[in-house]
């Protein structure tokens, strides 16, 4: 198959991970955690961006003279949204304990006792020296997390966080469709092809149990990932 046809494959068989990951996010706000307990669960998604803002800026530093303007300009803004992302959960954190976040001493407490975090794929993967586990990382990676933010802001009552997700969500639609453009480029060889789904194939499972370990494994989802990918 050309490499159109490859990456819209890879989209169509992301649906069940997506969808077993907004299980497992219903369930789990469904279950009323402890306002502590949500400032921690937040901490880490704001660490989390953290590190997307960081990775991505990376990337755009490291991009040589003749590296696409499109593919600049989309990177580009990609890092500005994360650091958006960043500000905007430090304030829902903020908002719910009623003061400041420490974002040193939570990034602190991250680094020694971290918590499962979608953007630590990034280094196990080798994204910083392979193209493939880059673009395949922002396909399913922030394609889940624009399932996961949206049902986030769906299932929060208060205003002010949930038009905060819902604006992260669709921000993280945008991302992943710059990981679609950019594999379309790059997998164009069945070697590529078989590279790239390998990669996949083990993310979408890491990236199933971060949810799990971040929410609750949800029966519906954990048969919907059974039926899809026989784990």
């Amino acid at each position: 198959m050309n490499s159109k046809q490859f990456v819209a494959k890879i989209v169509a068989d992301n649906q069940a991970l997506f969808e077993a990951s907004q299980h497992n996010v219903k369930a789990y706000f469904d279950s009323k955690p402890a306002q502590e307990e949500l400032v921690d669960h937040f901490i880490g998604r704001m660490v989390n961006e953290r590190m997307n803002m960081v990775e991505i800026s990376r990337q755009v530093a490291e991009l040589g003279a003749d590296a696409d303007p499109v593919e600049l300009q989309l990177l580009t803004q990609q890092a500005h949204d994360e650091a958006v992302h960043f500000r905007l959960v430090k304030e829902v954190i903020e908002h719910i304990q009623g003061g400041p976040v420490d974002v040193q001493a939570a990034i602190a407490r991250e680094a020694a006792k971290p918590t499962a975090k979608g953007a630590g794929l990034l280094a196990k993967y080798d994204a910083e020296s392979d193209p493939i586990a880059l673009a395949a990382y922002q396909l399913v990676a922030e394609g889940r997390a624009e399932a996961v933010w949206n049902q986030m802001a769906d299932c929060i009552e208060d205003s002010f966080i949930s038009g905060a997700y819902a604006k992260i969500a669709k921000d993280e639609g945008f991302h992943s469709k710059i990981g679609a453009r950019k594999l379309e480029q790059l997998v164009t060889t069945p070697e590529a092809q078989a590279h790239c789904a390998k990669l996949v194939g083990a993310m979408r499972k890491d990236l199933y149990e971060i949810s799990c370990k971040n929410t609750v494994a949800a029966e519906a989802g954990r048969e919907l990932v059974a039926d899809a990918y026989g784990w």
